[in-house]
């Protein structure tokens, strides 16, 4: 007795831990979202695209620190040439070597170094921005595909079990065949209804497959690797509970979502970096004053004469150095100038009319949202209730069919309604979910919920 029970509680350990392992390799909608967004390509591209930015940032910086140059010159010339020493030409052969070292200092160029600065630290924000953008496109369209392979596995689910009762229908109508209870054409139009749910089964095993492989897709998961998903939601019951938190402000949700969203925050910069760009290019048309300064040595030598200073002497004897200013003046540049200022100024026009744009678009969305979400909730209160009444009906009329009382159609009937009604009810309560999830990412809630 004693071996009996070690021996179940071994069995039950070993399906603990199982249970255990399988929990650990389910992937619910977090995890895909989170894997999605650290392998997405394009998520990637948008984060190099970041560091690009920092680096322009960092030359604009650099605009304001004096800039050095320096190189050297060697050549040899033959035929006639000027002799140094007594400025004439002359039929010689030489060697001149020239080295200079030269550092420049912008002083004045219209302000544009200044709002380059500021145009850099814009589009450094915007490029956050956009790759915030990208990782919530990214997550959103994970969570769809998500949704849709969870549908599409409560749908196996439900047609599975109705072929099972299908099947279960279909023996009981041949036993009572057998004893004179059925005709054949009862018998044959179970067949017809058994073959009907095996294919409708089949059918939707297919869509899971076409679901799962666009969530690998979405997620960039290798495709010959099982992706075992969280079904949790298709049992939960979180509709009831959450009617009375879903009275939100649909004018505050509106107002989160103009400071949060990173789509507009992104035309915003975008907006700001143009109106910078006009005040560069105005700079850029006005004249502009540098300070140079450097310093130069040389060397020669007449080839095959030896009586010339060494190259230390010549380096030491021909240093020079030299300071001043210079003055650059645009004054005709075939309109370049004008141009500029003009492209700059409707280009910050453009993009402000983008992002207005882009605010009522979002407003649409919002609002869109919101009312999807209550919508959603309406039809699901109503769809789990017109489910259990097609249940009642479905069983009541089975009941009947045994006893002799309805026929075979009325059974198949019922099934197809109660069947069609456990699919709207999942996608709306699946549907709503997502909703929910929208419309807090809109309030300002991060989209995937890391724990």
């Amino acid at each position: 007795m004693k071996q009996r029970n070690i021996k179940g509680m071994l069995i039950l350990a070993f399906s603990l831990s199982a249970v255990s392992i399988n929990a650990q390799d389910l992937w619910d909608v977090d995890a895909c979202m989170d894997y999605a967004v650290k392998h997405n390509h394009t998520v990637r591209q948008r984060e190099y695209e970041l560091k690009s930015q920092r680096m322009n940032q960092l030359e604009s910086i650099g605009n304001f620190i004096p800039g050095v140059d320096g190189g050297t010159q060697a050549r040899y010339n033959y035929g006639r040439n000027i002799d140094p020493e007594t400025n004439t030409y002359k039929e010689i052969s030489t060697f001149n070597n020239y080295y200079y070292l030269e550092g420049s200092l912008p002083i004045f160029r219209g302000g544009s170094l200044i709002n380059l600065v500021r145009q850099s630290k814009v589009n450094l924000m915007r490029g956050k921005a956009a790759l915030q953008e990208e990782k919530d496109q990214t997550a959103l369209a994970t969570f769809q595909a998500y949704i849709q392979a969870l549908y599409c596995m409560g749908t196996v689910r439900m047609s599975r079990q109705k072929l099972a009762e299908s099947d279960s229908l279909l023996y009981k109508t041949r036993i009572e065949e057998e004893l004179g209870l059925k005709g054949r054409a009862d018998v044959a139009q179970m067949e017809a209804q058994q073959a009907t749910d095996l294919y409708n089964l089949t059918h939707q095993q297919n869509l899971l497959a076409t679901a799962m492989l666009d969530l690998k897709q979405k997620m960039n998961y290798p495709k010959e690797l099982e992706l075992l998903l969280d079904s949790t939601l298709l049992d939960s019951s979180f509709i009831q509970d959450d009617l009375q938190l879903n009275a939100a402000d649909k004018e505050e949700t509106v107002r989160m979502a103009f400071l949060n969203n990173p789509t507009l925050r992104k035309a915003e910069m975008e907006m700001k970096a143009a109106k910078i760009g006009r005040y560069i290019a105005f700079g850029q048309s006005l004249p502009s004053i540098n300070m140079i300064g450097g310093l130069t040595t040389s060397y020669f030598k007449e080839l095959h004469v030896s009586n010339y200073p060494s190259f230390h002497d010549q380096w030491k004897n021909n240093y020079g150095y030299y300071f001043g200013f210079s003055l650059n003046i645009p004054i005709l540049n075939h309109f370049k100038s004008y141009g500029s200022v003009k492209k700059a100024k409707y280009q910050y026009h453009i993009a402000k009319e983008q992002f207005e744009a882009q605010k009522e678009e979002l407003r649409k969305l919002v609002e869109q949202a919101v009312m999807d979400r209550d919508g959603y909730l309406k039809e699901s209160i109503q769809m789990e209730k017109k489910v259990e009444s097609d249940a009642i009906a479905y069983k009541v009329t089975k009941r009947k069919y045994e006893e002799g009382l309805m026929s075979s159609l009325d059974v198949q009937h019922n099934a197809a309604t109660w069947l069609e009604s456990q699919a709207r009810f999942l996608q709306s309560k699946l549907t709503y979910f997502l909703k929910c999830r929208l419309v807090d990412y809109y309030k300002g809630e991060e989209l995937i919920k890391r724990k």
